[in-house]
Formats: structure tokens, sequence, C-alpha cells
């Protein structure tokens, strides 16, 4: 400012051509003395502040000098390119309230965000905003000089691991800092820099700006944004430079952009320094660039791997230039504070890329201004992981507001010193940092840095590192982490899975978010905001993500299609198609077989819903293994996770097999009633998987297994099966008749629907589409001639969902209208055609005057209200003749009080499909919530008694851990589908999501038998107590939950994020309410191992007192004393 050189100066990038446009410094510090006189007026001076919001260019640096010729401190801040409108706003605005300035200096393009900010900061007096432009500044006179205040800087942190930070920065900690740049760099007389960092980022305003302003060296400036359109403009200066700036990410960034043909005709010979830091060293970036520049005279040399942080002004340590970097590779299961760091193996970095993984960068000598410090705040000897803490003259002054000494990032001044919230070590003389401490996982024992675990992760997948985001998921029952990824979903899911199990180990957790370019936030600096990131999720706001609950990508692997291809699939003479190769499945197959044993001569087969030709991403791969001869197999499936996928292995023998087919034969034939009762829906479900199947082995007895499919021809079973569905359907739809006329219309509607969908069921089966299970009817439907009919069918089905609150009877009339022309027969709105009838066992106790109902071993107090309605009950009368009674009696018929007769005599017996019949629930007991969770009996003082009879407790119990695990396989499929765009799927697995959530609650409860999976929030509602803390506030994200859709909408995919964050947000509240925290049963081998181990303590004590299991394959389990039945004896332990 005092002796400005008119022949050197700043060279600003034009916008509009290739040209740079010349500023010499003389020209520059007039400018700023004149904008100086301008502030000076407006009372700009010693000790106060100012804010300079403005783009890259000499503007924004003479409005700098201008501050400082005032005598007050300057703080620059992002102009609108670092975000857009209210987040924009918000984040200036914490600026802004941070550094309280006299007054904020901006152009007339800038005024309306800076105002905007403004308005969100919360300051009490409001700055005074200055705007400037340079043609107007050029006519003012300029000001004299003031003699600067202590505070030259209040440097905002990026924001990386907590809010921005101001730190307040001395004219001695700048000095003491370009020093150390200087020397580090081996800066020259007459050397110049060229920089795209923004400059109100520390390493671009301190390392390139001030760093080269103070040696009057010409600078070459380029903003962020045009660096990214053009970096070759970068290297262009850099052949007239000879230092420059840059994160890791900006180096790889350019190395993958540019081509050899781009710099063929620049000489990079006299380029001496390229300081890179800001984030971890990233050696993989700087190899390709050496590939890239190294023919055109860049030299490994020229790198700078250095240590920095805001709170030390900006460097601490880096590798003198000239100098190699020294790189390690350390063994990440050594990581643990305060004990040594294991090397395996040590290389000097001459831009070849290193083989293996584990490889960090040496950042310079630390000096004796360096320390590693253990958890007790103790100093460790050299190759021991502790704290890295600074004590030099270029540690800040400290915080601007001293409570941000608190901040959760970890980073504190100490009396002088700064503990820097930073895990390295020293080895050999040189500073290693591995990671941030706040944002690292203990695994037993170890700790996981997410900058590491970020590397690993793109060494094993071949992503880009700054693709990658990696934040540790706060507050779970076990260490886990969000991986954020801006790659469409590909091939890279699987090697992620393997390579996130061996970093994290087997009980972990790991979520997968993607989302296109851009859609991890983060700072003015690039660096990822973890924080932000991970707290964006979790409120369900990052609309553009899709949440993927470490699903395998089906079609990875060498067969996958390129990007925008059909991917390989197995097409099928019958016109169905296999997302999935032959060679595919056949890899699956054998790396399955190796994990299991199955008799070598057993044909195998490819089942379920891939073989039918549905499916995603994110489903299972069902094997039937067939055994020779008589003896009976397990029917429990084996679950294994072989390269990101989850493949199930089921076993029958030839006679299991055709013991079920004739079953079903007779059974379907014989027509309702006996229809309802066998064989029953998991056989039924076996027989037409199996007559689906597709054979991937054949084994010795092939010829007699396949001789089995003529034993019932698939269109005969089709029929008998569009049979089966109709006479269900049948029962469903009287039952709603019967519902709605005694004013129970949520209940009615959610029998219709049933009822209605088991009648398409039905139709569909009698046109060969058989697939039982109903998550895949809008595909099954969708593969129909008579799309008309189909519209028809969604256009109810929304109609009758539980938040339609359509009760008319016209709604009725129309599904008992489609119904109809499903098949469904003598079914009419009409509720005289519905008796009531009396329970064998139920018996009426008046005591005291209060009415109990005896049923079995249970006893039901009446309020006063409930016996009223109980009195006007009249066994063998219409359900129109007591209808009256506040909806009463549609509890009784759920409590098993009062049965329900069609007028021909026989019994209403519905079924949700797939579920066996409806039995009668028991209401929860009139005590205290929860009264069972996944341990048992909630814990009191002393001994406590359950109020609960002990197989009523038990089969609560089961139920619990059952429901849950059916959570878990909703929660993936629903992930599937929405990945895939299967918006309809999607609302199926939602409806079962959100409905076995109420048999959660109903188990947690003590309610068992369960209560149909019918109008799910009405349910609830008559379950959870009015003084459950919390019951609103379920209630209302359940109704939420029920109303949500994500078929229907013009933007499905950006809103997909925040819907599935509602749902997860269901279950949360959930199973905090039922006191459960359950493994993620489908996620690993070891969390299915999990759960089976809490299924067969449940399992044990329920075979003990005789009590109804959750399902058939349980008794597997216990056979199998807790393990997965076809596992061989190692395989087995979990």
């Amino acid at each position: 400012m005092r002796q400005p050189s008119a022949r050197t100066g700043l060279h600003i990038a034009e916008e509009e051509s290739q040209s740079w446009r010349s500023v010499p410094y003389e020209k520059l510090a007039l400018l700023a003395r004149k904008i100086a006189g301008a502030l000076q007026r407006e009372g700009l001076g010693v000790g106060l502040g100012a804010c300079v919001v403005m783009p890259t260019g000499a503007l924004c640096v003479g409005s700098l000098y201008a501050v400082w010729a005032c005598g007050a401190s300057a703080t620059l801040i992002p102009p609108p390119a670092f975000a857009d409108g209210d987040a924009y706003a918000a984040h200036v605005g914490a600026i802004l309230g941070g550094a309280a300035p006299h007054t904020v200096l901006t152009t007339a393009e800038l005024v309306a965000f800076v105002e905007l900010a403004l308005d969100t900061s919360g300051l009490p007096n409001r700055p005074v905003v200055a705007v400037f432009d340079e043609a107007a500044v050029e006519s003012a006179a300029p000001a004299d000089l003031q003699e600067p205040g202590e505070v030259a800087l209040v440097q905002f942190t990026s924001g990386s691991t907590a809010s921005p930070r101001g730190v307040m920065v001395s004219w001695e900690n700048l000095r003491d800092n370009i020093q150390r740049i200087m020397a580090t760099i081996g800066w020259e007389k007459g050397d110049s820099t060229a920089s795209w960092l923004p400059l109100y980022h520390d390493m671009g305003l301190v390392g390139a700006l001030l760093t080269t302003v103070a040696n009057q060296g010409d600078l070459y400036l380029m903003r962020p944004d045009q660096f990214v359109r053009e970096p070759i403009r970068w290297l262009q200066a850099m052949a007239k430079a000879q230092h420059t700036v840059s994160p890791s990410f900006g180096i790889g960034y350019a190395a993958r952009r540019l081509k050899a043909e781009d710099v063929a005709d620049l000489d990079l010979s006299g380029w001496r320094s390229l300081v890179t830091g800001a984030e971890p060293v990233d050696l993989s970036s700087l190899s390709a660039f050496c590939e890239l520049a190294g023919p055109r005279g860049f030299r490994s040399t020229a790198f700078v791997a250095a240590y920095g942080l805001a709170e030390a002004t900006l460097m601490v340590s880096g590798t003198p230039v000239e100098e190699p970097i020294v790189a390690r590779r350390i063994d990440q299961s050594s990581l643990r504070m305060g004990e040594p760091v294991s090397i395996l193996e040590s290389a000097v970095f001459g831009g070849q890329p290193l083989a293996g993984e584990g490889w960090i960068a040496g950042l310079g000598p630390h000096g004796r201004e360096v320390s590693i410090l253990d958890e007790d705040g103790k100093e460790v000897p050299d190759g021991t992981l502790g704290q890295i803490v600074v004590d030099s003259s270029s540690v800040a002054m400290g915080y601007c507001d001293l409570s941000q000494e608190r901040a959760s990032s970890g980073t504190r001044f100490c009396d002088g010193t700064l503990h820097t919230g930073d895990a390295g070590f020293r080895h050999d003389g040189q500073l290693y940092a591995l990671g941030r401490m706040g944002w690292a996982l203990k695994v037993r024992g170890k700790s996981v840095f997410m900058e590491d675990f970020e590397a690993r992760l793109a060494s094993a997948t071949g992503l880009p590192k700054g693709a990658l985001c990696a934040a540790a998921i706060p507050g779970g029952p076990v260490p886990g982490v969000a991986l954020f990824v801006e790659r469409p979903v590909g091939d890279w899911l699987s090697a992620v899975q393997q390579a996130a199990r061996a970093c994290l180990g087997p009980a972990h957790m790991l979520r997968v978010v993607t989302g296109p370019r851009g859609f991890i936030r983060r700072t003015s600096s690039g660096k990822p905001q973890r924080s932000r990131m991970w707290q964006l999720m979790a409120a369900g706001e990052l609309a553009e993500a899709t949440v993927l609950f470490d699903s395998a990508n089906k079609n990875g692997g060498p067969d996958a299609a390129e990007p925008g291809q059909r991917p390989s699939c197995l097409e099928l003479p019958d016109g169905r198609s296999i997302p999935l190769s032959e060679q595919q499945l056949q890899d699956l197959l054998d790396k399955t077989l190796a994990e299991v044993e199955v008799d070598s001569q057993a044909t195998i087969l490819l089942e379920g819903s891939l073989a039918e030709g549905f499916g995603n991403e994110a489903s299972d791969i069902d094997f039937l293994a067939v055994l020779p001869g008589e003896a009976p197999a397990p029917t429990m499936p084996s679950v294994m996770f072989v390269e990101g996928s989850r493949t199930e292995v089921r076993t029958r023998s030839f006679a299991q097999l055709r013991e079920q087919l004739d079953l079903v034969a007779h059974s379907l034939s014989e027509g309702s009633p006996a229809i309802l009762e066998r064989p029953g829906n998991d056989v039924i479900n076996r027989c037409q998987r199996f007559l689906r199947s597709v054979v991937l082995r054949r084994g010795s007895s092939w010829p007699q297994v396949e001789a089995l499919r003529d034993r019932l021809p698939y269109r005969e079973f089709s029929s008998l099966l569009s049979g089966w569905w109709l006479a269900r359907a049948q029962q469903s739809l009287r039952q709603a008749v019967a519902l709605m006329a005694s004013g129970a219309f949520a209940d009615g509607r959610g029998w219709a629907r049933d009822g209605l969908q088991q009648a398409a069921k039905g139709w569909a089966a009698a046109q060969g589409e058989c697939y039982i299970e109903t998550k895949w009817l809008p595909l099954q439907l969708g593969r129909l001639h008579d799309q008309q009919t189909v519209a028809r069918y969604w256009e109810l089905d929304d109609e009758l969902s539980e938040c339609a609150k359509r009760d008319d009877v016209e709604l009725l009339d129309a599904v008992l209208s489609l119904a109809e022309e499903f098949g469904v027969t003598d079914v009419a709105n009409d509720s005289s055609l519905v008796r009531l009838a009396r329970v064998p066992g139920v018996t009426t106790w008046p005591i005291g005057g209060v009415v109990h109902v005896l049923r079995g071993d249970d006893v039901f107090v009446l309020s006063d209200e409930a016996a009223l309605a109980w009195r006007a009950v009249v066994f063998g009368r219409p359900v129109s003749e007591t209808a009256g009674s506040s909806g009463r009696l549609a509890e009784f018929v759920r409590l098993g009080l009062v049965g329900l007769r069609w007028r021909t005599g026989e019994p209403v017996r519905p079924a949700i499909a797939m579920c066996e019949q409806a039995r009668p629930y028991t209401c929860p007991p009139s005590t205290g919530f929860p009264l069972v969770g996944m341990a048992g009996a909630p814990q009191g003082p002393g001994i406590s008694l359950s109020p609960l009879p002990a197989r009523r407790f038990v089969e609560s119990g089961m139920n619990l851990i059952w429901s849950n695990v059916v959570v878990e396989n909703a929660r993936e499929d629903l992930a599937g589908a929405v990945k895939s765009g299967q918006w309809r799927v999607a609302d199926l697995a939602k409806s079962r999501l959100v409905g076995v959530l109420v048999r959660v609650i109903a188990s947690a409860c003590g309610a068992s038998p369960l209560p149909a999976d019918v109008a799910a929030l009405s349910t609830a509602s008559r379950l959870l107590p009015e003084s459950l803390p919390g019951r609103g506030e379920l209630l209302g994200v359940m109704e939420e939950a029920v109303s949500t859709t994500f078929s229907g909408s013009d933007a499905i995919m950006e809103e997909a994020a925040s819907k599935i964050a509602l749902l997860d947000d269901l279950v949360r509240r959930v199973r905090a309410f039922s006191g459960c925290e359950f493994p993620a049963s489908f996620h690993s081998r070891e969390q299915w191992g999990q759960t089976l181990e809490s299924g067969y303590n449940w399992l044990r004590m329920g075979s003990y007192l005789n009590a109804d299991l959750p399902l058939d394959e349980a008794r597997d389990l216990l056979e199998s004393g807790g393990r997965q039945p076809h596992k061989n004896a190692e395989e087995a332990k979990f």
C-alpha cells in the first residue's frame, strides 16, 4: 500500500476470452485508498470490522486492502455462487451474525443477497451496506492510511464438521505464516503465483493472495467456476507462474478432465511448488496429475503436502519444495488412540501409483511446534496415534465468540496452544494426519476415520474420492456410516459393501445414499460437510437422494450393462425375462453352494420373484435344492451374503414336493369352505414357486423332478388358484359389509380393499398370473391385456385407503361390482344378510355392577358404555338391527366375543392376503406399557410379575421378533422399488411396512393373537393408551405415512427420499415405544445371526409352553438349535 509496484500486479481471468486483465499493484493500491475514503466517511475505523461480499477480482482485492487502510479487521464472505436462495442467506447470515461487522462491502449485483442474509443474521444493529464498482470509485479521493488494529482477519472456518466459526487472526499471525509458507515453497524474488481457489478460503487468501501480494509478485487469479469449466487455464497460467495451491480434489479433477493433447504445447518445467492441503492428501490424484503434466516438465518434487487449518492462520507444516513426499502404508486395524501405529511399508513418492491400500502422505517436518497428545492430554512418543496440538506464532488469537470454544468439532484454543481435533502421529521427523477425531468411529477399540474410509472405498470401487462423503452415524445402537455417493446406482455397490464390512467389521451398520452430481454439500473450499449431510438426511431434507439399505446391485459384476443400456438378462421361452444373465446366476450359485451343505445329486432351481420375471436390485436370489429320495428336508432357508447379494437356499425332497403338489391339487378342487382351511398359504406358495422355477443344475433325479410339473399342470393350477383367491375375497368382502354397517368404517374399508385385492389376484390367476406374494401385484396386473379394468382397480384401491375417509355406500357398491367382474359371487351390500352368532366359550359375568366377559382364559372388563352395547347384542339377528351401538359391535367381533354368519348359515371367516384366517385378537391389558420387549418383561425393583398370562407373554414376544423381521424385509422391498422406479410396488411395500409396524405395537402391548392388518391408523389408535407420552406425535407420523404414496406424482424421484425418511422416522418411533433395538436382519450374515439368536431364545420358551409359533419355519430353527438349517458345523456359528 505504501510502495506498490507498477510493473507487477494482479492478472484476472477474463470471462469471455482466454485473456487476462492486468491490474498493477500501483493501480490496485490507489483503488483501495479511494474505497477506504468512502468507508471512513461511513465511520469505519480502528477496532471495527468489515465484511467483503464480492466475487474474485480487482474490486474484491481492493476492498480487502481498503478495510485494512481504515485500520479495521476484514472478513471475506463467499458470493452467491456458493449456494442460492434461503440456503445462501442462512449460511452468510450465520457468518454476519458471528462477525458483527460495522460495514458490509458488496456490489450492486449482490446487494439484494446481502440484505436477505442480514435479515437472517440476528444482529441487533444493522451494519452499513456499502455498494461499490470500479468505475464509480475512479473519481473518489484517496484516503490516508490508518494504523492497523490488533486483528487483521476474522477468518471463518469452512464448516466441514460444525457451523462456521470466526477465527481472529492477528497481523503477527499473518506475518509468521507467510514467512513459513515462503520458506516451505522456496519463494524467490520475481516469483509469481496462479490460483483458482476462492479468496474467502484461508488457502486461497493467505496461501495464494497475501503471500504473493506481500512479495509484490504477479498473481494470476481465476474464479472456482472458471476452473471447473476450463481447468486448462490453470495449467496455462502455470506455464508462466512458479507457485500454486490446490486441494487434492482439484488436482484430481484436472487430471481427469484434461488429456495429454490438451497440455501438449505447455512448458511446465518452471513450476516449482504446488501446495496441496485443506483435505487429506490423495496420493492417487497426485499420481494421475504427474502422468498428465510430467511429460510437459512438471516434477513430483513440486508437490508440497501440507497440513494446516484456519485456527493456525493456514500452514502448520509442509514438505519442503524439491524434497519428495514420504509416504507410509499403515495397518488400519492398529489405529487406536494412544497406541503405536503399525507401519507396513514406506515409499518415497516419485509420481508413481503406490500399490495397496492405506497409504498416507508425510506432511513435512513438524519441529517442536507440533506435539501429539493422548486422550488424557499427555504427550506420546513418535509413532503413537493421538491428537495434533500446535504451539507456534501462527496460532490465532481465538474465536470471536468464546462459546464456540465448546463446538462439537473438537478444535479449541488452550493457553495459546491449538488443540486441532485432528488425529495423527509423528514418524522419522514427519507429521502424518489421519482425520477428524469427532467423525471417527470406534470399532472393536480401533479408530476408523471417515477420510480413510472414503479413500478405501474409492480404491475398492474405482469411484473418484470426490464423489464420496462418509459421515459417522451418531446415536445408534452400534457405530455406523452413512455414505453419500454422487453416482447413479451401479456395480460399485457390491464393492462398497465388501470394503465397508472389511473396514467396519461384521456388526456395524452401513447406509448408502446416492444422488446427482453436486448433492453432497461442501464447504467453500470443497470439503464435504459431513455433519450437515447427516443432519439433512436424518431430517428427511435430502429430497434429491435415494437411500439404499445395504442393498446389492443385482446386475453388478463383469456382465454389467453400460449406463443407459439394458442389463444382461436371461430370456425364457414363455416371455419371462430374468434380470440376471445365465453366467451371473451360475456364479452366484457356485459361491452360495460353497457356503452350505447340499447333496451334490440335488437338482438346483431358481425360484421366487426373479424367476417370475419380477424383482429389482434389492431382491434376494432364491435357490431351491430338490433332494432325491423320501427323507424330509428342512423348509427354512439358509441365508447367505454373496458379493453384496442376499441369497437363500431352501431344500425339499422329491417326496415332499410330490406330497405338497397332491395336497394342493386335492384341496383346491374341494371348493368352499374346505378350500379356506387347506392346504394353507405357504404350501400353495411353495408349489407355485416350484411350478414356475427355472432349472440351473440337473441332479440325478432331474427326470423325476421334471415329471412333477405334469402332476399338477400350470394351467390347471391357475384355475384352482383363481378359485382359492376368489373364495378368500368373498369372505373379506362379507366382513367389509358387516363392519361398514356397524359403523367401523376404517376397518370396513380395509377389509373391502383387501377383498378387492384378493379378487384381483383371482382374476389374474385365471389368466396365468399366479405368483402368490401380493407385493408384485402391480407388475402382475401390468402384464394383463385388459388395462382398462386394471386402471379401474387402482382407482378404487386408492379411494379405499384409510386416509381417503370415504364412507359412502356407493364406494362399497363399486367395490362389490368390480369384485363380481373379477369372479366373486354371493356378496351384496346388504347388512341384513349378515347375522350375529354366539361364540362357544364366551360367557358374561356381572360383578359389582361391572360387566365381565370371559373368553377362555381371558377376562374383559366393560365400561358402562360398552356394557350397554353388549346388552343390545341379540344373537341370530341381522347386523343392521344392532348397528347403532357406537362401533362397539365391531370391537366385539374383533375380540371374538361375537361371531358373524352369512344368511346361508356359514360363518364369515375372512383372511388378509398372504395370511391365515383372522382370529380374535386380545386387546392390551390395562396396565403400564410396553408389557413385552425383545429381552422379555420390563425390569423393575426386585422381582416383577408380568400381568400377562404366560402363554400370551411368550406369543407376544415371538410376534414382536417376527414382526420386526418383516419390518426389515418391507424396508428392503421399499428401497429396491424406489431405486428401480417401481412406484406402485413401493406403495404396496409402504402399506406392508405400516401394517406390520402396528403388529410391533400390538405385540409390545401384549396383544396375541394379533389384530388383522387392516386400518393401521385406526388399530394403532385403539391400541395405544391415551396417557402414553409421545402418542400424538407417533400417530401423527403414522397418519402421514398412511397417506403417503410414491405413485402418481410428477416429481417422484425428488420426493422419494423424504418419504422414505418419513417411514424411517415412523419405524424409529414405533421401536422406541416398544423398547426394540432390532438388527438389520437382511444386511449381513452377522445381523441375520443376531436375528436368529433373538428369535431362538423366545422359541425355546414358546415350545415349552406349547404356544402358537409365528410361522411353521420356526420349528426348523428350534430343531437346529438356533442355527441355519443347511450350514456346515463351522459356518453355522455366527
